[in-house]
């Protein structure tokens, strides 16, 4: 039995009692007092669930005190009955999800029996609570206006919340999305727990928050309340260093309750997009939104047993608007003449032999393409104009060869949810629930701009389960148990791969602004990847009230398997071109094909945390909390032995050429790692001062251990023997130099030969075997990454709707994880392109490896103001501003950007170098969310009908502009360059030239762009004209340049959503909504970062063709069309909604 199955075994069996990690209950705690001000002790105070009956009692202690812990969320009745004074209740007090609400009485002095019925309403401020929370209920969440319905959306308005509009598309397929919906105060966007009634939802495999088939996060409509933790120092919320997040469902109650829905969008009611517009001949693609759904909820058994059922469905027509870049007819005609005469590369001034037999390969390719009218793009080595004119220049940079074009077209998908739940109260002191919940549907994962046959599918079946049960001991002693359990899949492919790859057997990708096509293949050297994923949680919870001090001891587990099928990326091979003659001439600048042992292998993960709290009331307005959390995570563990490591980090195992890869490579490991922490402790402390009426100071600081996404198993478990990957090509190690497999030279096939040498070689011992690509981890134990987080807040209550708070937040990340190329090498000219050595690599045993390190970090400072009006008068209003600031060295966890093309590697040994704004560093940061009921109240029947009930809701974002990079572009002279590395080669900044252009200028700006940078402003250090340093090859001429990362910023943000509703009260308890719903009502065009970020030769416009231009819009990470599906959701896009409540 492996050793972590045992360890896990014993565990749960110790039954620690616990308070979970996701928050699925309240609390209800106040004080009783007489007149003066004295204490009442052995007060009864009873709650009662105002939907359900359940009733808990309870005596105040000496101090006056009562607690009533681990309540279902909901809205309560609090009585006190005490000798000799007045009965006082309160009918309504709402307990929200993971919150501490506190309800004070003051009895007077009875002369006969009587009752007095307190209606004050709760105070907004929460005084013992050090924590910033923003809770949000179900009324509250259907007001909100949500494109797309996701239940991630809400987390945007909390405080210290940035909205991820920097690309994110959270869609694990090799596109260039950014990932992660919301980030939290400096922290990564990868390091938010998403927990519904007690299950974790997060993808294990990204740590993202998990959506399916439409990458949307279903199911908000079978949501009572949510609570977002963006600074919480409770032990008991962990495992997510940044944020918590926790939901619970509904649940019946003794009167029957539910919906039915369905909104509905269509493409007549869209604009089009700013690009779309600014293109000629553009259309805008048909597009359909269906979303519908209705829940149901009431009693079996009156006090006693209730149900709950949801299902929610979505339909998707998916609009895509793709810019592609395609070879003209003259062109393709050209390339089959010249494949057999061969000839020399204009750009490199590389000669290429003739390979007549890749004539019948070039005519099946090019067969491929449909229509390759569009915009003539000038491109480097291009001999001829559209006109048919010679190219002029030095290399020639004709516009005949590629045309440009914008492709609109579409594709479905679809997702269906169902949430069925249970409540019982045995009795007073037994209560219980269970929920199953299923999720499917068929996700159209990849829609290809050149041909259908290269689309990708991927049905993304998940079923969940959750319980709770609570035994009250005592009044002072609850115990909560939580058990959990789910499993999904998520595989990702064409539907017919056989059919795709007979047409196109490889991946044939342009690298380069010399090498302009768009890729042919779409994603196929990526398919088949994914996973299927089981987990288990067990959490039990325990509450106990001893005097002034509230304990909360426990632990919660999971226990995960994930079946990895990432193993089969590579198998179909990628071959890249980097200029325009070499693809005229067949010549692959890189082939890589990757050969593994199998497709998939399966990995176990245990994670288990123990935390132990204590909630003193050292006086009546002074609350400390302080705990402590110590958590472990398992090395991950491969069943079959199939890991392979270097006996250290790569820098530290020998690099004689004479020893025998198998000496320095340790096969038949079972973990991923070669220790990992046994303990990682995490103090935390927290005090709220009540320093006057309604004035509330909180402070506190605290420790956070994050945990590395599943997919770390993707990096060491891909290495050799277990899978290798070669790379042949002119700047490959294994020879070829052909694109196509199956001819002579062919660079494909040499990779299948270093495979067939490499397997002999490696299992008798051989040295100098074919050079292979490997992944090191640091030497000895892993350093776990973990956050610092501190912060000072003044809360102030106005009357009894408005609350202010003012909040200063630092954090600091710690031993974040990140990659560098350790064994690249340059062959321009000896002390060229530091810190890369020349003529060869450190280690000629290995291709590129890839050394996973920890020690990058990050610091945030930031001020936040929060303004909360509570709804009266019809008018409820939320506001946050932050201004901050975030420095790292590696951002977002250093697995996956946050950004579209951010930079996570960094030059071997100059992490420091990194230092700079996060990717998520923004100035100013600003959102808003309101509610306004029209104040129109007519009482004749048929005005009443017409004119009341009105009521507009709206959201409203701004924050300055995303920081990125301008690089410099790649070296390709001669055929030589940097080999087996990477990392940012930056450009130089020109001093006394304005960095920004907002106007077109000739020769650089393209049609259908916009200018954002200056081109004149920057200098690479490689001409792209010649692939040559700029002024020659020389030591001091071939260096990266001095701009730093993240020195340039992108566009502003602003973006507003609104809601025009109107109610119809169709009986006593029935009512119609019909809504309006407008998403980027004024169709204000947000834009995306440059995306061509490589620098040209000031004065030199044929260098700078599309450098610095804005090409793509932007819009929330959500949308009416699904995430990261290829559907436009940044114009202005109007839906209907009817909606029957009863």
């Amino acid at each position: 039995m492996p050793k972590i199955w045992v360890l896990a075994a014993f565990t749960l069996a110790m039954r620690v009692p616990a308070l979970a990690q996701g928050e699925t209950t309240s609390a209800i705690a106040g004080s009783v007092t007489d007149p003066s001000g004295a204490a009442i002790p052995g007060a009864a105070v009873t709650v009662t669930n105002v939907e359900t009956g359940l009733k808990r009692s309870v005596k105040t202690d000496d101090s006056g005190r009562f607690g009533f812990p681990q309540l279902r969320p909901g809205t309560y009745s609090v009585k006190v009955d005490a000798d000799r004074f007045r009965t006082q209740q309160n009918h309504s007090v709402s307990a929200g999800l993971g919150q501490k609400q506190t309800v004070d009485f003051t009895l007077s002095i009875a002369s006969a029996i009587e009752s007095i019925e307190v209606r004050e309403q709760a105070p907004l401020i929460n005084q013992e609570n050090p924590n910033t929370s923003t809770t949000l209920t179900a009324r509250s969440i259907e007001d909100l206006p949500n494109p797309g319905g996701d239940m991630t959306y809400p987390l945007q308005f909390a405080a210290g919340a940035l909205i991820n509009t920097a690309g994110s598309g959270n869609d694990f397929v090799g596109g260039t999305n950014g990932y992660g919906n919301v980030q939290f105060n400096g922290l990564p966007s990868l390091s938010n727990g998403y927990i519904v009634d007690g299950l974790e939802t997060n993808d294990p495999l990204t740590n993202l928050n998990s959506g399916l088939s439409t990458n949307l996060v279903l199911g908000l409509n079978s949501i009572a309340e949510v609570t977002v933790n963006t600074v919480s120092y409770a032990v008991d919320q962990g495992r997510y260093g940044a944020a918590q997040v926790n939901y619970v469902t509904k649940s019946g109650a003794n009167r029957f309750h539910g919906n039915l829905y369905e909104l509905w969008n269509g493409s007549k009611f869209d604009a089009a997009d700013f690009f779309t517009n600014a293109t000629a001949g553009n259309h805008q693609p048909r597009s359909t939104v269906n979303h519908f759904g209705g829940s149901v909820g009431g009693p079996i058994l009156h006090d006693m047993l209730f149900f709950f059922f949801d299902s929610e469905w979505v339909r998707i027509a998916l609009p895509i608007v793709s810019a592609t870049t395609v070879p003209t007819a003259a062109f393709q005609d050209y390339v089959l003449q010249q494949l057999p005469r061969g000839g020399v590369d204009s750009v490199t001034g590389s000669a290429y032999q003739p390979a007549p037999e890749l004539v019948p390969f070039y005519k099946k390719l090019f067969a491929l393409y449909g229509i390759t009218a569009g915009t003539p793009l000038p491109v480097l080595g291009c001999p001829f104009n559209s006109d048919g004119t010679a190219a002029g220049g030095n290399p020639p940079n004709g516009n005949g060869c590629a045309n440009r074009q914008s492709i609109s077209h579409s594709s479905d998908d679809g997702e269906q949810v169902q949430t069925a739940r249970i409540d019982y109260n045995i009795d007073p002191r037994n209560m219980a629930w269970f929920r199953f919940q299923s999720d499917s549907g068929l996700q159209a994962a990849y829609t290809d701009p050149i041909n259908p046959l290269f689309n990708s599918i991927s049905p993304q079946p998940l079923y969940s389960f959750a319980a709770g049960y609570t035994h009250v001991f005592s009044g002072r002693l609850v115990n909560y148990f939580n058990p959990a359990f789910s499993w999904y899949e998520s595989l990702f492919g064409p539907a017919d791969f056989p059919k795709t790859l007979a047409a196109l057997p490889i991946v044939l990708q342009g690298g380069g602004a010399n090498a302009p096509f768009t890729t042919l293949g779409g994603l196929d050297n990526t398919w088949v990847q994914g996973r299927r994923a089981t987990r288990f949680f067990i959490n039990d919870n325990l509450a106990w009230t001893i005097a002034s001090h509230e304990l909360r001891l426990g632990t919660n587990s999971r226990i995960f398997r994930l079946n990895d099928y990432d193993f089969g990326e590579g198998v179909v091979p990628l071959v890249t071109y980097a200029t325009l003659p070499q693809f005229i001439y067949g010549v692959a600048s890189t082939a890589s094909k990757t050969f593994p042992l199998a497709n998939s292998q399966p990995y176990n993960f245990l994670n288990l945390d123990f935390y132990a709290q204590d909630t003193w009331k050292v006086t009546r307005t002074l609350t400390w909390t302080f705990g402590i959390r110590d958590t472990y995570n398992s090395d991950p563990l491969n069943p079959h032995n199939a890991v392979a490591r270097l006996a250290g980090s790569f820098d530290s195992i020998s690099h004689d050429v004479g020893q025998p890869l198998s000496q320095v490579i340790r096969t038949g490991q079972g973990t991923i790692f070669a220790a990992t922490p046994a303990a990682i402790l995490q103090p935390r402390t927290a005090i709220a001062w009540q320093i006057g009426p309604g004035t509330v100071l909180r402070s506190g600081f605290g420790l956070f251990s994050d945990i590395l996404p599943g997919s770390v198993v993707d990096l060491v478990g891909t290495n050799p023997p277990y899978s290798k990957t070669f790379q042949g090509g002119l700047l490959g190690a294994v020879g070829g130099v052909a694109i196509a497999p199956g001819v002579p030279n062919s660079a494909i096939d040499a990779t299948a030969a270093a495979n067939l040498l490499f397997n002999s070689g490696f299992a008798r011992g051989a040295a100098g075997l074919p050079p292979i690509s490997i992944t090191a981890v640091p030497d000895g134990k892993l350093h776990a990454p973990y956050f610092m987080q501190w912060s000072l807040a003044l809360e102030r209550q106005i009357g009894n709707a408005l609350n202010l708070r003012v909040q200063y937040v630092g954090t600091r990340a710690v031993n974040q994880p990140y990659e560098t190329q350790a064994n690249g090498y340059q062959t321009v000219c000896q002390g060229c392109f530091g810190p890369f050595p020349y003529g060869q690599p450190a280690d000629p045993r290995f291709g590129p490896v890839t050394q996973l390190s920890t020690g990058a970090n990050s610091h945030y400072n930031g001020l936040q103001l929060t303004a909360d009006k509570r709804l009266g008068h019809g008018i409820q209003v939320q506001t946050n501003y932050t201004w901050s600031r975030c420095m790292d060295t590696v951002s977002n966890g250093g697995f996956l950007p946050f950004a579209a093309g951010a930079i996570l590697s960094p030059l071997p040994g100059e992490l420091g170098r990194q230092y700079g704004p996060c990717d998520y560093d923004v100035r100013h940061n600003f959102t808003a969310q309101y509610v306004y009921q029209l104040p129109i109240r007519f009482r004749n029947r048929m005005l009443a009908r017409a004119l009341n009930g009105w009521q507009i809701s709206g959201t409203a974002f701004w924050h300055s502009g995303l920081p990125f990079s301008v690089l410099s572009a790649p070296y390709s002279a001669n055929g030589d360059g940097i080999v087996q590395g990477s990392g940012p080669q930056y450009a130089s900044v020109v001093s006394g030239v304005p960095l920004y252009e907002h106007n077109p200028i000739p020769g650089v700006t393209q049609p259908g762009t916009i200018q954002w940078l200056n081109p004149d402003a920057f200098i690479s250090a490689v001409d792209p004209s010649t692939g040559a340093c700029a002024g020659g090859d020389s030591k001091k001429n071939c260096q990266f340049g001095n701009l730093g990362r993240n020195a340039l910023r992108g566009p502003d943000f602003v973006w507003s959503d609104f809601y025009l509703t109107k109610w119809f009260q169709l009986s006593e308890h029935i009512k119609l909504r019909v809504d309006g719903q407008f998403f980027n009502i004024f169709n204000h065009p947000n834009f995306g970062l440059p995306v061509l970020g490589y620098a040209g030769i000031p004065g030199k416009p044929s260098t700078e063709t599309g450098f610095g231009a804005l090409s793509y819009p932007t819009s929330p990470p959500t949308g009416l069309l699904g995430v990261g599906l290829g559907g436009d959701s940044s114009p202005r896009m109007i839906a209907f909604q009817a909606r029957l409540e009863f």
